[in-house]
């Protein structure tokens, strides 16, 4: 893969509904205002093949364009089908409304597409992914720089959020035992771990891989903390979500071999505004620029810019109820 120019983000969700289109296109719009009056930019891209909508949440009614264009070899790179956005120095590229069920992609068209993405000329990239565990999907979101998975503090939410994490270190540790030559006798009898396992904890499959190769053990354990992986709450309102936040942040520890190498951005608070504005097809940080989730957009995006890494394990720091977030003042 060619060196990128920009900073990509990929961001992904175990399931659809929890608001990623909307957390891609308000993050994509908060991070190009920080180049008001500046050299820079951003791009939004649509990677839902199946029917994505970002163009909606960012007030796109005619696109120049739609990714098809480029995976179906209709154009010679990504920039020709840049469509401008109400927002200063940020574009987009869109989806195909009528999805892609007649394409499949290549590893090779897959490693194009990710090094044209790379290769922008932008500042950051943000790639909103289609939800759950396709293999694309996984590729898309294991191939960026930084990976965000959006999750709501709900069980549903949280229990798709934990199998597609599971799914991408599976995935990612399977591409770096066939990449390196090394550790190739470990293949199958990884794969035999695997098989074997009925309620699949990685944390314990590492340590049974200890008692037959303690050096590719560590190694692998090793793999899976170079994979940062952050997080994005989002239609968050406190009470009795705080305990399912708290679980899936402790079942993480205990199934998934993850300690330092998780962060969460923040945390977007519930406002019916949001909806309205995707149904209004106008940029909710342009339509409410003043509400309390806009000032959330804007402080994750700055921890975003910042490239804020944990240097211990992350605690859960949960946002304090306050006057604003109580349900009498959501307007």
């Amino acid at each position: 893969m060619q060196p990128s120019k920009c900073r990509t983000i990929a961001i992904a969700s175990g399931k659809g509904g929890v608001g990623k289109t909307v957390i891609t296109a308000n993050l994509a719009l908060s991070l190009a205002q920080q180049f008001r009056g500046k050299t820079g930019s951003v791009v939004a891209v649509d990677l839902d093949l199946g029917c994505g909508n970002l163009n909606a949440c960012l007030g796109v009614r005619s696109p120049n364009g739609t990714i098809n264009n480029f995976l179906l070899n209709k154009v010679s790179d990504l920039e020709q089908i840049l469509t401008p956005t109400e927002q200063e120095n940020l574009k987009m590229i869109c989806s195909s409304y009528s999805g892609t069920p007649e394409m499949k992609l290549e590893e090779g068209l897959k490693k194009e597409l990710l090094n044209g993405l790379g290769n922008l000329d932008a500042n950051y990239v943000l790639v909103d992914l289609g939800a759950g565990t396709a293999p694309e999907v996984l590729d898309f979101f294991l191939g960026a720089h930084e990976k965000i998975v959006v999750i709501t503090p709900e069980a549903l939410s949280l229990h798709n959020a934990f199998v597609f994490l599971k799914a991408a270190i599976l995935r990612f540790l399977w591409s770096e035992l066939e990449r390196e030559e090394f550790l190739s006798p470990v293949k199958s009898n990884l794969r035999w771990m695997i098989e074997d396992e009925k309620d699949l904890n990685i944390g314990k499959l590492i340590d049974r891989l200890k008692t037959w190769d303690r050096y590719a053990a560590y190694v692998l354990a090793g793999l899976i903390n170079d994979l940062k992986i952050k997080f994005v709450v989002n239609m968050y309102r406190g009470g009795v979500q705080k305990s399912h936040l708290q679980n899936f942040h402790n079942l993480m520890f205990k199934y998934l071999c993850v300690r330092n190498n998780i962060s969460y951005l923040g945390f977007i608070h519930f406002d019916r505004g949001i909806p309205d504005s995707v149904q209004a097809i106008s940029p909710f940080l342009l339509r409410h620029p003043h509400r309390r989730a806009a000032r959330d957009f804007l402080q994750v995006a700055a921890r975003l810019a910042n490239d804020e890494q944990p240097d211990h394990i992350p605690l859960l720091h949960l946002p304090k109820r306050t006057w604003w977030s109580l349900p009498g003042f959501l307007r």
